[in-house]
């Protein structure tokens, strides 16, 4: 792997974690499209490693609020005390489906690429349909969550079920619990906001478990030591930025160029491989 490939890619998934168009399924797009080699499951991790880096970095003083109120009895921290035991709730559900479903996603690694490609394409176009059908229920359906900190059990639990679901490449994680958020009345932004904030334990807990049983023990080869800190650096800052300018951007806007473009690039790939 050469310093650009790893620069590019770690745009790549520094975009494309938080916009909700699917880090995994571009991570296997960009090397189809450039014809380069997949660079293993160990390169992947250490880019998701960085994307967390972002979201922990950038939500710092969420995440220190949230945490400093899970080991207090204060009245005035109540709020925030039950967000952070909201959020620990809504990681079970997705916990026990991504496990559930991990065999079968891991099995894909093991796929001929254009087979890897068309499943993205598929998955991209379920993708699609979930952000435009959200954006369909919230037009017919009014705002009944303001913030991320009002939101009820039930409706963190099915996001936290959506997020569990969201492990097929081409399937967005960030896409799907948005629109599940947005689609059960939560604003747009504090939809992306609660999603952010939902994918930092079950990101922390597979990316540990993928470094310790896949990389340590296992033995998976990670690229030299430029290529590999050259991604993770360019992915945590194009992550950070990312975040930076997806918060604002939804709330002033809908979800449909998001939907727009996965269903285009979703077709057109199905499209490619039928007449390929």
């Amino acid at each position: 792997m050469s310093a650009l490939q790893a620069i590019v890619l770690g745009i790549t998934q520094g975009i494309t974690e938080f916009l909700p168009i699917s880090s995994d399924g571009h991570l296997i797009l960009v090397p189809a499209l450039f014809g380069w080699t997949r660079f293993g499951l160990g390169f992947d991790v250490v880019l998701h490693a960085a994307t967390l880096a972002a979201t922990v970095a950038y939500f710092r003083h969420d995440v220190w609020r949230l945490a400093r109120a899970l080991f207090s009895r204060a009245e005035d921290k109540a709020r925030d005390r039950r967000l952070a035991l909201i959020l620990i709730a809504a990681t079970v559900p997705s916990v026990i489906i991504a496990l559930a479903f991990e065999p079968l996603v891991d099995n894909v690694e093991n796929l001929a690429m254009s087979t890897q490609v068309l499943i993205v394409g598929a998955f991209l176009l379920v993708t699609a349909a979930l952000l435009g059908g959200a954006e369909l229920l919230a037009r017919r359906v009014k705002h009944t969550t303001d913030s991320a900190e009002a939101i009820s059990l039930k409706t963190a639990l099915i996001i936290g079920f959506a997020q569990g679901f969201a492990v097929a490449p081409g399937l967005s994680r960030s896409g799907t619990t948005i629109a599940a958020g947005v689609a059960l009345g939560l604003k747009r932004d504090e939809a992306a906001r609660f999603s952010f904030l939902l994918s930092i334990p079950i990101v922390t807990a597979a990316t540990a478990k993928k470094i310790l049983l896949d990389v340590i023990v296992g033995g998976e080869v990670l690229p030299p030591a430029l290529p590999l800190t050259v991604g993770l650096v360019t992915t945590a800052v194009v992550g950070y930025g990312a975040i930076a300018l997806l918060l604002p951007y939804v709330r002033k806007h809908s979800l449909a160029a998001f939907a727009v473009y996965t269903a285009i690039a979703g077709t057109a790939i199905l499209v490619w491989n039928l007449v390929a």
